[in-house]
C-alpha cells in the first residue's frame, strides 16, 4: 500500500516505479476529498508514503490526513518514507516520525530523491534538456528505494537533507504552516473553463464562478498543480504578464 501527493508528477513516477504492480496505489488527495481514512492492511503488507517537500517540511494535506488515518490490522508492520525534493528535504522526514509516533506507528525506512524544482514563486523551471538530465539522475536513487523496500529494509537512506535541515526547516516551514494564501493566484482571460484546476484541487479551494476558477479558500496546500497543469496557462502566480513556466513530469500519465 502506497499513499502518495502529487501536484506536477514527480512523486506520482517515484511511487509508480515503486509499486511496480505489487502494491496498491492510493492518492491523498482522492482520499481527502473523498473521506477515505481507514484502511486494512495484512500482516506482511508494506506501507508506504510517497510526497514532496514544501519548505523543507511535509504539505499540508499530508498532515491532515495522518491525523485522520486508521490502519486497521497495523502489527509494526513496515512503514517507509519517500521525498521527492526540488534540492533538498530538510526535516520533513523528522516531521513524519513524529507525527506517525503519535499515531502508534513507526517508521522503518526513509529516502530522499532529487526530482525537478517546480515552485515557481522561487525558481525558474528549467530547459527541457535540463528537466530530462534531472529525471535521469533521479532514477538511481529511485532504483535503490525499489531494492530496499522489496527487502523490508530500514534505515537512513536519504542524501538530501541539505546543511543544517534542522535548521532551515525551522526558519522556513513556519512560513508555509502559517501561510499558504490563496490570494497570489490570478486568471487571465486565457481561461477555456475546462474545470480542471477544480477537479484536481487536492483540498476544494477552487471553484468555477462565471466560467473562471475563484478561490473560495482562504488558504490551500499550495501545490501549484492549478497552475502547472492549466491546459490554457491561464492561471498565474502574480504577475500574469510573465512567462513563468510551467511542468508536468513527463514520464507520469496525468
Amino acid at each position: 500500500m502506497i499513499f502518495y501527493f502529487s501536484a506536477t508528477g514527480n512523486s506520482k513516477y517515484a511511487a509508480e516505479r515503486i509499486a511496480a504492480a505489487e502494491d496498491r496505489l492510493i492518492s491523498l488527495r482522492d482520499a481527502v476529498r473523498g473521506h477515505s481514512y481507514r484502511y486494512d492492511v495484512s500482516r506482511e503488507e508494506r506501507i508506504g508514503f510517497v510526497v514532496p517537500t514544501y519548505y523543507g517540511g511535509l504539505p499540508s494535506i499530508l498532515n491532515f490526513f495522518l491525523k485522520k488515518l486508521t490502519l486497521e490490522g497495523y502489527r509494526g508492520q513496515y512503514i517507509y518514507l519517500v521525498l521527492t525534493c526540488g534540492q533538498w528535504t530538510g526535516n520533513a522526514a523528522e516531521q513524519m516520525s513524529a507525527l506517525l509516533k503519535e499515531k502508534g506507528l513507526t517508521l522503518s525506512a526513509r529516502f530522499g530523491i532529487p526530482m525537478v524544482d517546480n515552485f515557481i514563486p522561487s525558481f525558474r523551471i528549467p530547459g527541457e534538456e535540463e528537466i530530462q538530465r534531472i529525471l535521469d539522475d533521479a532514477e538511481e536513487p529511485i532504483d535503490e528505494a525499489c531494492r530496499v523496500i522489496r527487502a523490508k529494509g530500514g534505515g537512513d537512506y536519504n542524501r538530501s537533507t541539505g546543511p543544517a535541515p534542522g535548521v532551515l526547516t525551522a526558519v522556513m516551514y513556519s512560513a508555509y504552516a502559517h501561510g499558504r494564501s490563496t490570494k497570489p493566484f490570478v486568471v487571465t482571460d486565457h481561461c477555456i473553463s475546462c474545470g480542471l484546476c477544480q477537479e484536481i484541487c487536492p483540498c476544494g479551494a477552487i471553484l468555477i464562478s462565471g466560467g473562471k476558477p475563484a478561490w473560495v479558500k482562504a488558504r490551500c496546500v499550495r501545490c501549484l498543480g492549478c497552475l502547472h497543469r492549466c491546459p490554457a496557462q491561464a492561471i498565474h502566480w502574480k504577475k500574469p504578464e510573465e512567462d513563468q513556466g510551467r511542468y508536468y513530469n513527463p514520464r507520469v500519465e496525468s
